[in-house]
Parts: structure tokens; sequence; C-alpha cells
């Protein structure tokens, strides 16, 4: 049938003839899927299997993000998940119709048709065969009024995506973030500008959703300074932890005792404020709260294991025992 061409009642029944069925065994309404004009293309369309809770996230209302530069393979992210994206084929063909009615739609009870949508599949089944029963009482000498309902078809797939989940594609983050590295406002005129990056630049170069993006970011002890996020340079981050291990004693501070006040109100003259709570975020504990004051210790292994690189980097071979003891 050309594009265009309109099947009337008779070419229905001798369809429903030349198939060898029973028109009192069908419902009144008869659906002509029609595809689209040659010259129209709908290849910006394609169908994706979603689990429920990718499904439930949809309906929620909130965005799906597909992430991946020409040389990476795609990956879709939620706020909190990433997925892997691959092309599957179908077995068969698959039509995409808008609107198109299922059985129990086109039955002759009006309170069925209006309920069918949101009824269950096995609803469905059950209100489906109650039409076709209703149908098949009538008289099959009879010739029953056929409603022609005409469904275009918007495309034809034979293949679609299929989202498994992934682990975040995070190894690119700090090689992103290592040319605009922290090292005193004294040496930031030597920073190429352009390089620097928002949270929203790392989101879009990174192959992770924002909760993991967030993760990766504390891991690696990334600073927000100025609304870009740096690292900090070794050196730079060696000399503000002297800094603030300085003022336990200065203060004669016990260990499980450390004032993050005093701490930032202190050196703040000497470091950006981003930067000292961000260092005093990243090296301490919450100890004991006294008089609706919050007091800190040191996190001893973050502590040591950093003297320990500094060590190292300026050494670069050390006897195990001396090692250990320094």
């Amino acid at each position: 049938m050309d594009y265009g061409e309109v099947r009337t009642s008779e070419d229905v029944r001798k369809i429903i003839k030349t198939a060898k069925l029973h028109e009192s065994e069908l419902t009144e309404i008869t659906q002509i899927l029609r595809f689209p004009d040659p010259n129209q293309h709908n290849d910006n369309l394609k169908l994706m299997l979603l689990d429920d809770n990718l499904l439930k996230h949809i309906e929620a209302g909130n965005k799906l993000h597909f992430k991946g530069d020409p040389e990476e393979n795609v990956v879709l992210c939620t706020d909190n998940k990433t997925y892997d994206v691959k092309e599957a084929e179908t077995s068969n063909s698959l039509l995409l119709v808008s609107d198109l009615m299922f059985a129990a739609s086109t039955g002759l009870d009006e309170t069925i048709a209006n309920n069918s949508m949101e009824c269950d599949s096995d609803n469905s089944f059950d209100k489906s065969n109650t039409s076709l029963n209703k149908s098949t009482e009538s008289d099959e000498g009879a010739k029953v009024p056929r409603k022609i309902e005409h469904k275009d078809i918007v495309n034809t797939f034979f293949t679609y995506y299929e989202l498994k989940p992934c682990k975040p594609r995070l190894s690119k983050l700090q090689k992103i973030l290592e040319p605009t590295r922290y090292q005193g406002s004294e040496l930031e005129y030597a920073i190429d500008k352009s390089k620097l990056l928002s949270y929203e630049a790392i989101s879009d170069h990174i192959q992770a959703s924002r909760a993991e993006i967030d993760q990766e970011l504390q891991r690696i002890q990334a600073i927000k300074i100025d609304g870009y996020y740096r690292l900090l340079e070794f050196d730079y981050e060696f000399r503000v932890l002297s800094y603030m291990l300085d003022l336990i004693d200065e203060n004669s501070w016990p260990l499980d005792k450390i004032s993050k006040e005093v701490t930032l109100d202190s050196l703040k003259e000497l470091v950006p404020m981003s930067i000292l709570e961000a260092m005093f975020r990243f090296y301490t504990i919450e100890t004991i709260m006294e008089d609706e004051v919050q007091y800190y210790k040191y996190d001893q292994d973050k502590v040591c294991k950093f003297l320990a690189r500094v060590l190292l980097k300026s050494a670069g071979k050390f006897n195990l025992a001396e090692f250990l003891q320094a």
C-alpha cells in the first residue's frame, strides 16, 4: 500500500477472510499501520533497555547524562551510578507506533477502553479476553461494524542500547588537574588560567556520576580555590601541614584537643582560608566536645604517610631502620 492510501472496511474484511479468521472473533476496531514516507527520517530516535532503578529515576523527573570524548566508549550516569552503554541487535525488527491500542483498549466495553492503559499486563490480558468474548456473542451471519484507525509507524529499529552497571572511569581526573597544581599565591602568575577546571567542567570530562566524582575529589584531596578545583603542589602542602603541626607545641595542646578555630585564625594571613579549611578536614578527626566546642586530633596514619613521602623525596634512599625511626 502506498503511503497515504486509506483502507476501507471492505478491504479489512477481505484480509480477514484471506487470513482465515472469523470476524465475529475480533473486536470492532481495526488498526492500520502505515510506514513513513521514504523521505521522512527519524534517525534521532534510539531505543534503550532500562532496569527498574533507571526507569524510576526517569519517572521521578531526574536527569541522565551520556558522557564520553570521541576516543572513549560512552557511559550513562545518574546522580550516583555509572552504566556502560553497548549496542545490541534485536532478533526481530521493532516498530515504534504512536498511540497504538492493545486488545483491552479495542473492546466494546467502554470502561475497559478507558482503564486499559492503567492496568498491568495480566489484567490487560483478562480484559482482552472479555472483549473478544463479547464480540463472539454477535450473530456470525451479521457484519460487525468496523472502526478503522490509521496509525503511523514512527521508526523501525533493528538495534537497541543495553545498559550495565560499571565502575566509574576516574583515572583521568588527577591527570587533568595536574597542570594547575597550587604552589602558593606568589606563583599563580605561572598558571595557565585556561586549564583551570570548575566542577561542571570536571563533570563533563569524567565518565562518572556526581557522587562518584565527589568521592574521588575527596580521595585525591582536590580543593576548590576561587571556584576551580586544584591539587596542592607537594612542597606547598608540606609547608601548610608543618604550619598546622607547629601550633601544637606553640599552644601546648594535648594531641586530642586541637582547636580548629585557633588553627584557622592563626594561619589565615599565611594560607588562603579555603586551603586551610580543606587541609584541616583532610588531616584531622573529631575527638571530644567541651562547652559546645568541638576538638580534634590529627590522623596519625595520614600525617605519618605524608611525612614519610617527604623523607623519601629528599633522601631518595634510606636504611629501613633509620627510615622507620625518622
